[in-house]
């Protein structure tokens, strides 16, 4: 459990690239890191009615289909590794 909470908080600069190629990465991209970090975090965490009630709807894409495509991705970073690292780093032997 150590091992695949370390890999969850180590990848998260790969979570935010993740983010950054599928919500953040239009013509309209934001200028700066923090910029960038917070379209993400919208896109993803603030459901799509509450954004256009707020009129604050973003010029990505942050459908539900890209959201769930996000997760799934940041899983599979963290199985994968944590299959590569239980079969050749650590076998159980």
């Amino acid at each position: 459990m150590t091992l695949i909470l370390t890999l969850i908080v180590l990848n998260i600069p790969v979570y935010w690239l993740m983010g950054w190629i599928m919500f953040d990465s239009t013509h309209n991209a934001a200028d700066s890191f923090w910029e960038t970090t917070i379209s993400i975090l919208k896109a993803v965490f603030i459901p799509r009615i509450i954004r256009v009630m707020m009129d604050d709807e973003p010029t990505t894409d942050g459908s539900i289909f890209n959201t769930l495509f996000f997760f799934f991705g940041c899983i599979a970073v963290v199985a994968g590794e944590y299959y590569l690292l239980m079969k050749f780093v650590w076998p159980a032997e």
